[in-house]
């Protein structure tokens, strides 16, 4: 009954007028610049086939430089200097690369400093625009309005993680009229600063007082539903009210699958659907994977002498580093690393997580974290066939079998090669420890169940931008 495909619609939707008006007033930028300081460009526009490249060129150079930054994910956009700082960023960086590559700009002047007008125009407008966006989507005309239908652990946690943070919280599209539960011991209560208002009986009763266009079904799939709210819900969907499921916008909000932690003890609040199996896409990404395992190799040579000199002057040992990762379905194989710690770092220690400063890492091996660059060697791993270019990370079997006992499900990340970087990689920090761990693993298995062509192309341009801004581990 209930449409979990309402609020990607409408996600989808807001983040498309985004880049719509985005591109218009990249291109705007664009026209204006060449209208005034390079007329002969201008003249010349409408010829098709010598223009379309560069036109689409600067466009494609915005999205590109978006990505690595970040730029579209509608949660940040109340966070006022990260948009001044990534709009300045991605827009003179989307200009400079224009101006400068003669293959995709129009043929210009030998004087080009004109053509940093494009760059300031840009920056302008969409800092304006973004400001405006941010404004206007928090207004209370277009922000939906919402029950939540359960007031047991999953719609608290959804409600909890919605409402953390006032701003995002308006930047999440909801205001969270109140629940609706069967439950006459929860009525009337307020629950984590949110009323239970009444139960199924007076649900569409409250639907057209309160106005509400949206219904978020927080009981899990496996509890049947009573044929009270059944039929309030047919009745609120003919009013004209959709109906989405918890976990489908928590996990659209978050990037993660949500987790019960009940009884000490950690549970897939949804753990149907999480595997899913496509052919095509197994095949044509183990083609991809070949390819660029075959172009990492040819650039390889010179980066790996490099760093073998840069070792030699700050920790004399060997240059690579090996060691057993579980890989799918729980195989074993060695995983390649150029090394990143002092010689025999855990003779002492035993085998233990690596941490923020942890004083076993060497100065060029702290570099080689937050750039990447000690995974290089990982490409032959994915030509091997043990890894993809995009996947879970691989762990070490010991933490596994100890993460095993505290997560039940933590070997789910198993059911797919692991990878070179990771969803989880480009959204959260090194995991020092279990905590860190399992929201690591949140983020994994929201890629199992999501991945795609277009999520992993999302991982390759995040992950450029870590590199980029040192945010390796």
């Amino acid at each position: 009954m209930a449409n979990s495909n309402t609020y990607d619609y409408r996600l989808f939707i807001r983040k498309n007028i985004l880049i719509v008006v985005d591109t218009l007033l990249i291109l705007l930028s664009l026209f204006l610049y060449l209208r005034f300081f390079h007329p002969t460009a201008f003249e010349s526009y409408y010829t098709f086939t010598d223009n379309v490249i560069w036109t689409l060129a600067i466009v494609i150079l915005w999205y590109f430089y978006a990505a690595i930054f970040d730029m579209y994910k509608i949660s940040r956009l109340n966070k006022t200097a990260e948009i001044i700082k990534n709009t300045i960023i991605t827009a003179t960086l989307t200009g400079i690369t224009y101006i400068f590559i003669p293959y995709i700009s129009p043929t210009l002047p030998l004087n080009r400093m004109p053509a940093f007008v494009l760059i300031g125009t840009m920056v302008i407008l969409l800092l304006i625009w973004r400001v405006v966006y941010s404004l206007v989507f928090q207004h209370p005309i277009l922000v939906k309005r919402a029950l939540v239908i359960g007031a047991g652990w999953t719609g608290r946690e959804l409600v909890k993680t919605l409402t953390q943070n006032e701003k995002i919280y308006h930047n999440t599209g909801y205001y969270f009229f109140g629940f609706i539960d069967d439950d006459a011991e929860k009525q009337q209560r307020t629950i984590d600063n949110l009323k239970v208002l009444g139960g199924s009986n007076m649900l569409y009763k409250f639907v057209r007082r309160l106005k509400i266009n949206e219904l978020i079904m927080a009981i899990p799939e496996h509890e049947s539903l009573k044929s009270q709210l059944v039929g309030a819900l047919v009745d609120c969907e003919n009013y004209g009210t959709h109906v989405s499921y918890a976990f489908d916008i928590y996990e659209e909000q978050t990037g993660k699958v949500m987790v019960k932690f009940r009884n000490n003890e950690y549970y897939l609040a949804n753990p149907y659907r999480i595997i899913q199996s496509n052919a095509f896409y197994t095949v044509t990404n183990r083609i991809i994977n070949v390819i660029c395992g075959i172009i990492a190799g040819v650039i390889f040579i010179p980066i790996a002498f490099m760093i073998y000199v840069l070792n030699l002057l700050a920790s004399r040992g060997s240059l690579f580093y090996s060691q057993e990762r579980v890989g799918k379905n729980g195989s074993v194989f060695t995983i390649f690393k150029f090394r990143t710690m002092i010689p025999d770092a855990e003779i002492n220690s035993g085998p233990q997580f690596a941490s923020l400063n942890d004083p076993r890492i060497t100065k060029i091996g702290r570099w080689l974290r937050k750039t990447r660059l000690d995974e290089l060697p990982q490409f032959w791993n994915i030509l091997k066939g043990e890894m993809n270019l995009i996947g879970p990370r691989p762990e070490r079997k010991i933490f596994v079998d100890a993460l095993s006992q505290t997560i039940p499900f933590f070997k789910l990340r198993n059911a797919v090669k692991p990878g070179l970087t990771g969803w989880a990689q480009v959204n959260h920090k090194y995991a020092s420890d279990s905590e860190d761990s399992l929201i690591k693993l949140q983020y994994d298995l929201y890629y199992i169940k999501h991945r795609s062509f277009t999520l992993d192309l999302w991982i390759v341009l995040r992950t450029i931008g870590v590199v980029i801004k040192f945010k390796g581990t």
